[in-house]
Order: structure tokens, then sequence, then C-alpha cells
């Protein structure tokens, strides 16, 4: 059906392409989309911190996420993207296009491209409870994972904020699911968008009325990671609950939480 086909984009989509070539976007575009869409998604959180209406919805209250320790937080993540993320990208970039990855592809429809965001979302998360699980054992948390942790109340560009090991071990888990259904760079931006958003979102320090863990069976969220974040143990899973329910680590003061703010909204 056209009417669920993106071909209307694809003149347009080809002629970016053409524009800045397949070339440049394949590793130094896929870099500048990611810094876009990751600060982008960080904005709308970073503006509720300075409009008192939005002080209600923030997890832990008595936090206060002040401009030093965003700013600190800001200059090292951009540090680690510069020379951790960007080097990664042009040294995969032989092999990348080596399995067949293009910006000049057909776009896919809009049910395989949501096919393809849902299947990479089940396949990084289990990806990510797994590794995240056990970087925090022994030597993997002392000397990688603590540095993560550094915020024990976390705002949405903690997201990235981690040891250079941590960067690439967790980051292959990204780039599993739309390498595995696609060969199209359109797909992967799309994704690489959504799944900047969920990692931010998840590491904002709000929980809004409409954030999609109060929308989505098993969502984690905001919540979810926050406690993570407050803890240091339990909830490991970065995008849905049902792992840590499963394998028994979920954070059961966690759950309690939930259900008294349930109760609440109820009365």
């Amino acid at each position: 059906m056209e009417s669920l086909s993106l071909k209307f984009i694809e003149p347009y989509w080809l002629r970016f392409v053409d524009y800045y070539g397949e070339e440049f976007l394949l590793t130094y575009g896929t870099f500048i989309a990611h810094q876009v869409f990751y600060f982008g998604c960080f904005i709308p959180f970073l503006i509720a911190d300075f409009i008192p209406f939005f002080r209600k919805y923030k997890i832990q209250q008595t936090k206060e996420n002040d401009w030093k320790s965003q700013t600190y937080c800001a200059i090292k993540v951009i540090l680690t993207q510069v020379l951790i993320q960007l080097p990664m990208m042009y040294i995969f970039d032989p092999a990348i296009k080596a399995i067949g990855l293009s910006a000049r592809a057909p776009l896919p429809s809009i049910p395989y491209l949501l096919l393809t965001i849902a299947c990479s979302f089940i396949i990084e998360d289990f990806y990510f409870y797994w590794s995240h699980r056990a970087l925090h054992h022994g030597i993997w948390y002392r000397y990688i994972h603590k540095v993560h942790h550094d915020f024990a109340s976390p705002f949405g560009i903690t997201a990235e904020y981690a040891h250079p090991l941590e960067t690439i071990i967790l980051g292959v888990g990204t780039v599993i699911g739309p390498f595995i259904f696609s060969r199209d760079l359109f797909t992967l931006w799309v994704w690489l968008g959504v799944r900047l958003y969920q990692t931010v979102e998840c590491h904002s320090g709000y929980d809004f009325p409409w954030s999609l863990t109060n929308l989505i069976p098993f969502w984690g969220g905001a919540p979810f990671h926050d406690y993570h974040h407050e803890v240091f143990i339990g909830n490991y899973a970065s995008t849905f609950t049902y792992l840590d329910k499963i394998f028994g680590t979920s954070g059961k003061s966690y759950y309690s939480r939930k259900e008294k703010k349930s109760i609440n909204k109820s009365e």
C-alpha cells in the first residue's frame, strides 16, 4: 500500500545523499547525526530543570541538577564522543561497508521500519541486560562501570557518561539490530534517533504523566533506571522490565514505590 511506503521521502533523501556524498555520511554523517539527536533530546529536560512547574515530576526531589555538574558531565561526554566514538566509527568503516550498508539503498516500508526498531530494542535490551549486569561485578565495576555511577541522581546527558571501555562494550549492542534487519543508512539513523531518545529519557530524572513508562507495559523508563542509579544495584535492563523480573534482579523497593505512587494517584 502506498500509504505505508516511504517512497515520497526517497527523492529528498537521495538528493541529500548526493549533496553530501555517501562516503562522508556513512561515518562522519552518522557521528554528526548522533550528536544532533543526543543533545537535541536532552534540551527539553534541561529546560524542565529551570521551570518550577515541572519540579513535581522530578523523581529524586531532594537532588538539584546544578550547572557545575551538568557542565562537567557535558565536557566529559563530548571528549568521549570525539576521542572514542568517532575513531570507532572510522576504524569500523571498512567492515560496515563490507556488510553492505548503503546510503543509497531503497527506503524500507513503514511496517518494516517499525519491525526493525522493535526487534532492535529487544536485541539491544537483552545484550545490555547481561553486559550491564556483568559490569557490576569485581574489577569490571571498580575500574570501569563505577564511572557511570558518579551521578546517583542522573540527568539526560549522563546516559553516555562512562568509561571508554564501557562505551565500546555497550555500544556494540546498539548496532546489532539494524545490521541484522537492514542495510540502509536511513533506517540506522531512525533507529539511532529513537534509541538515543530512550536512553536520554531514562536518565532524565523525570517521570512525566506522558512518559512511555506510564503508557507502555514493561517499559522501564526514567523511574526504573533512576532507581538503579540511586541504589547501584538491580534494574539492569536498558529499556524493558521483564528481564529483571524473570532473572530476579528487580529492585523490590522500586516496585513498592511504584505501587505507592499508583495509590496516591487514585486517591
